[in-house]
């Protein structure tokens, strides 16, 4: 009988649990748990902050490695692939979730929903703040990484009213809500930044993608612009980010991810008023857990049927 392992701190493994009868499903609380039933087993779900190179030695040839996220920059790809062992992602599971986080963190910035949670535990009538709040209709969304989360963030672009353009790998390859002009390549987000007004990242994290926002980029953008980023940490260059929200280079910040996570005590981005700090939850929601037990499942039965899984990556 398959044995699949569960690694995650969400009830997977309990939901997973009686969806087969051919299927047992054994909960892991920590690595040195997985690397003891690992060698007996034939599937692994587990979270990239939970993955461990030496994990490796207890997979073989003909084992599955279903991540639970999008991005796969933690897990070793290319030795999946020599060892033979099938790897898929989540691909699918989080335009909309994330997406919706994004916006959240942006108009929280723009409406200054923060100082306004202040005002309230204080009891205090502040409304001093209105002449600076910002309306997103009419203003630039640039998103960079127009995959099922960058489309997703385009969607609710456009719904805002916003002029909406993003950034693909192949731009003729674009199938989605922007009009052909409105889709760049990668190399043209630069010449974007000094008209963007909303700048959304939701690139994976990549050789090409690492710092793809430095320095030079926060001196391209206006300094009325607002950065969300739902991508990775490393995709923004956070010393210089931490530059630019002193200085007032750009006017806020909304940030789900960072370099180190979670994210230090010690870290000054806790401390700004303009930025808001949400601790890497922009995939989660109450269908979380469902909807990546149905992807399981039908890459199970697809395995079972001998098909190709879904999100197949090695």
């Amino acid at each position: 009988m398959p044995t699949v392992i569960v690694r995650h701190d969400t009830p997977i493994a309990s939901t997973l649990d009686g969806t087969r009868d051919d299927l047992t499903v054994t909960p892991a609380d920590t690595n040195d748990r997985v690397r003891e039933l690992l060698p007996e087993a034939d599937a692994l779900v587990i979270n990239p902050a939970n993955w461990e190179d030496d994990l490796l030695e207890g997979l073989d040839r003909g084992d599955w490695v279903q991540a639970t996220s999008t991005g796969y920059s933690a897990f070793p790809i290319d030795e999946f692939a020599d060892r033979g062992i099938t790897f898929t992602n989540a691909t699918g599971n989080y335009g909309s979730p994330v997406a919706d986080h994004a916006f959240a963190l942006a108009l929280g910035l723009a409406r200054g929903i923060p100082s306004f949670l202040e005002s309230q535990h204080e009891r205090t009538w502040d409304r001093s703040h209105g002449s600076e709040l910002i309306d997103l209709d009419g203003r630039t969304l640039t998103v960079a990484g127009l995959g099922d989360v960058g489309e997703s963030v385009a969607r609710r672009g456009r719904a805002f009213g916003m002029e909406v353009y993003g950034t693909k790998r192949d731009p003729d390859d674009y199938h989605g809500v922007l009009p052909s002009d409105r889709v760049l390549a990668p190399d043209e987000l630069a010449s974007m930044l000094p008209e963007t007004e909303l700048l959304v990242l939701t690139v994976p994290l990549t050789p090409e993608t690492h710092h793809l926002i430095d320095r030079s980029s926060f001196e391209a953008l206006p300094d009325s612009a607002l950065l969300v980023n739902v991508a990775r940490g490393p995709v923004v260059d956070q010393a210089a980010l931490i530059d630019a929200l002193e200085s007032g280079a750009i006017a806020g910040a909304g940030l789900d991810v960072f370099d180190e996570e979670p994210l230090p005590e010690s870290s000054p981005l806790w401390g700004f008023e303009n930025a808001i700090v949400t601790p890497h939850v922009g995939g989660r929601s109450k269908d979380f857990v469902d909807r990546f037990v149905e992807l399981f499942l039908h890459n199970y039965d697809r395995r079972t049927e001998g098909l190709e899984p879904k999100n197949r990556i090695a």
